[in-house]
């Protein structure tokens, strides 16, 4: 888990429209990731 306040580990992901995004487009800025998991899963 990342402490308050902590650098952003490198990432690499698709969004909805399939483009890649990478941490590199949100240097620079204050950003808040939002992780759910169980997001539209079975479980």
């Amino acid at each position: 888990m990342l402490e308050i306040g902590a650098q952003m580990p490198a990432f690499s992901l698709r969004n909805a429209s399939r483009e890649e995004v990478t941490d590199e487009a949100f240097r620079g800025g204050i950003t808040v990731l939002a992780f759910y998991a169980m997001a539209f899963t079975g479980g």
